[in-house]
């Protein structure tokens, strides 16, 4: 087996510990590679991504580590870029998708605040709830259906290699606060999405970072939707979008044994000589 993990974040972003740190981290779980994925610059200020004016040490700094553990330990450069409604990947982030060995393509962002501020799918239950009202008249369902078509406009449109928490919807939706997933229009809009995707070169992770984090109880796409992904034949890679070293391979084991037991016969993973297929 090929043990890796391409979704980690840093100090550069919302992570808890230097690239350096992640490295080493995962040499001592005898990963073969490990990929270094900060958040990527956005066109207004955030707190949890990295600074325009960071880049280049960021990059920088991945190169150097490249070399230095180069006998030990495949190390890639990526990003996690947000695709923003009405603008789609911005000009930097399209420039440094080039450069990069491979990014991760995520939905973060939905809407406007009627600040002008705009409002996140992950951070909060009580910023989602004030998102959706005021951005979609309370209506979540129009919401829901509106990210996932934010998904399939960004596989569309860009192919990311990795698609990032296909379901990132459900972190703040504990109890059905908001919507159940087991509704028919969100499982068509689940559905809708997966049919575009098939159709592009994009893998969908398994992420555990949800559990690693105490978010959620399942994994980032819930089972059911795994087995859609499985029976569309869409490939997968399995991640952890750690943001603690002691992240790293959250659940792993769990993720190898879950999609075996789905009947997925392989998984994607990337070295420095490019893409390839394990079996499982």
């Amino acid at each position: 087996m090929h043990l890796t993990n391409l979704h980690t974040h840093t100090l550069y972003c919302d992570g808890m510990y230097s690239a350096e740190d992640m490295i080493l981290a995962a040499i001592n779980l005898k990963f073969q590679s490990i990929g270094i994925s900060t958040h990527g610059p956005t066109p207004f200020v955030s707190d949890w991504n990295i600074q325009s004016g960071r880049v280049e040490n960021y990059m920088e700094e991945i190169t150097v580590l490249k070399e230095k553990y180069k006998n030990q330990i495949d190390v890639l450069l990526g990003m996690e870029l947000d695709y923003i409604p009405g603008i789609g990947f911005d000009e930097m982030s399209r420039s440094l998708i080039k450069r990069l060995d491979y990014y991760i393509g995520s939905v973060h962002y939905l809407g406007y605040f009627e600040s002008g501020i705009m409002w996140t799918v992950d951070y909060n239950l009580e910023e989602l709830t004030q998102g959706i009202k005021e951005s979609f008249g309370g209506n979540a369902r129009h919401a829901v259906e509106l990210y996932y078509k934010m998904i399939s406009e960004m596989a569309t449109n860009y192919q990311p290699p990795i698609i990032g928490h296909l379901d990132l919807f459900k972190k703040n939706n504990k109890d059905n606060a908001l919507f159940d997933e087991k509704e028919d229009w969100y499982v068509k809009a689940v559905e809708n999405c997966l049919k575009v995707i098939k159709n592009t070169s994009c893998s969908i992770e398994i992420n555990t970072g949800g559990i690693a984090r105490g978010y959620t109880k399942e994994q980032y796409p819930s089972t059911f939707i795994l087995k859609m992904i499985k029976d569309m034949e869409i490939p997968v890679v399995i991640n952890s979008d750690a943001h603690t070293k002691e992240g790293i391979d959250c659940k792993f084991t769990e993720m190898y044994d879950l999609v075996r037991e789905l009947g997925f016969n392989s998984l994607n993973y990337l070295t420095k000589e490019g893409w390839s297929k394990q079996n499982i």
